[in-house]
């Protein structure tokens, strides 16, 4: 069927979730999302800020949380409302904003990079639990775990396996935190003073630059944001419904019922986000507690592959053992959603940009071998760097350093896009929001630029040039 005209009896765009259950059964997207960055930035970088600063600088957490989360909530929005991917709009502008399309698609290389923290990580703490067994076969053995699930090209197994793994991770880590409530809470009130973070040798960084940090590394990622799209996309919500059903229909084609019920699309989203921002933001504050009661009391600065084995030493001192190896048990899990959702979103993103380079018109292949072909690729960059460089942390920074600046220009063009959505009903109407979106765009790019220039100095010192 390929029709802008309303069949009778069908509707072309379905009305919004207006229950409780209904919004939750759309929550999908969110919840991979909030897994990918949970497994990323807060389990490698927000106990390093616990361990080393202790409840200083704990009041960053609530900052970050709650700005970042407009800029992505518009580039979700923005394919929502109009049934294309910031993407693809972005491949139509003048050059003045095209040149930001190659910019994301090329970010999937650097942000492979990234994965090899995640990667480290993930073999580290499998190599605590099992020391008998080497953390570069337990590196191998994830990745081809992460290539076996994420080649199936099923959105909805990543959603089940992404949104289980994280509720566990965050009973856990609630569990340990308020476990150790009493060594944390009397400090709490001053935590939560701003006021700036003394150095954090296991990031390189400390005062305004420690900040900047933080606001590249917690919160919305360059790998999870860029995946939501293509999440809210598989999940064919607002506009990507009739768009997925076969309709050729945009925005001039609505009628003023499908308007109101993309607004209501655009609203779910908002909710979705936000209700995605508590739980990093919470999921933040036990993490960072945690260690701060562990780690810190003790004297103990992890880098590299240590960090949360570190942690993990702590609570066998703290709880027992069996609270280490569920502790690992669910870190792992948490990591390893950060593997496959993001793995699985950057795919879909380059997919489709060979789409719009007419690459499946013009040459014998097609989408699904593009897209396992390009897991392969995604899979084998942090593998290679960790089995030949063992300085995960460093490149995780390296790669969010190279990329925070292009989460800011992607929040920025996609508010400059919203307004250019000649329907007034559906444009950007919440000022707040669109305040905090360019907030967060420009803080963005600040905090990369700053990170960037110190990251690098790092991987020269790393090299020895």
């Amino acid at each position: 069927m390929s029709t802008g005209e309303i069949e009778a009896g069908e509707a072309r765009i379905s009305e919004p979730p207006s229950t409780l259950k209904e919004f939750l059964s759309y929550m999908g997207p969110a919840w991979v999302f909030t897994a990918s960055q949970i497994g990323g930035g807060e389990v490698l970088s927000v106990p390093l800020g616990g361990a080393y600063l202790g409840m200083e600088g704990i009041w960053l957490i609530p900052l970050i949380t709650f700005t970042k989360i407009f800029g992505q909530y518009y580039l979700v929005r923005y394919g929502v409302m109009t049934g294309d991917t910031f993407l693809d709009a972005l491949y139509e502008k003048g050059w003045w904003l095209k040149w930001i399309f190659y910019y994301v698609f090329l970010g999937g290389i650097i942000y492979a990079i990234g994965l090899s923290g995640h990667l480290g990580e993930t073999a580290g703490a499998f190599n605590h639990l099992v020391p008998a067994i080497p953390t570069n076969v337990w590196m191998i053995g994830t990745v081809l775990a992460g290539l076996g699930i994420v080649g199936l090209r099923s959105y909805g197994l990543i959603e089940k396996i992404a949104t289980s793994l994280l509720w566990i991770f965050l009973v856990l880590i609630a569990f340990v935190s308020l476990s150790t409530v009493d060594v944390w809470g009397p400090n709490l009130a001053s935590g939560l003073v701003p006021s700036i973070p003394g150095r954090v040798e296991g990031l390189g960084v400390g005062g305004m630059a420690f900040i900047l940090t933080m606001f590249g590394w917690i919160g919305a990622g360059f790998g999870p944001t860029v995946s939501y799209v293509w999440f809210a996309k598989d999940k064919v919500m607002g506009m990507f419904e009739p768009l997925d059903k076969g309709y050729d229909i945009d925005k001039y084609d609505l009628s003023d019922e499908e308007i109101h019920r993309l607004k209501g699309w655009g609203d779910i989203v908002l909710w979705q986000n936000l209700l995605s921002s508590a739980i990093l933001a919470t999921f933040s504050f036990f993490m960072w507690t945690a260690a701060a009661a562990t780690l810190h009391v003790e004297g103990i600065q992890p880098s590299g592959f240590t960090v949360i084995p570190e942690m993990a030493n702590i609570f066998t001192t703290q709880f027992g053992e069996w609270s280490a190896t569920l502790f690992l048990l669910t870190t792992v899990a948490a990591l390893f959603s950060t593997l496959i959702g993001p793995l699985y979103g950057m795919s879909r993103l380059w997919e489709d940009a060979f789409a719009l380079h007419g690459v499946f018109d013009n040459y014998n292949i097609t989408r699904d071998t593009t897209f396992r072909l390009t897991i392969v690729l995604f899979s084998a960059i942090p593998l290679a760097l960790n089995l030949f460089i063992e300085a995960p942390l460093i490149l995780f920074a390296l790669s969010g350093a190279l990329f925070a600046p292009v989460i800011g220009l992607m929040y920025l063009a996609v508010m400059y896009m919203s307004f250019e959505i000649d329907i007034d009903s559906l444009s950007p109407v919440r000022t707040w929001a669109v305040a905090l979106a360019i907030f967060a765009g420009v803080v963005m790019i600040v905090s990369g630029v700053w990170e960037a220039r110190s990251s690098l100095q790092t991987i020269q010192t790393l090299l020895g040039l």
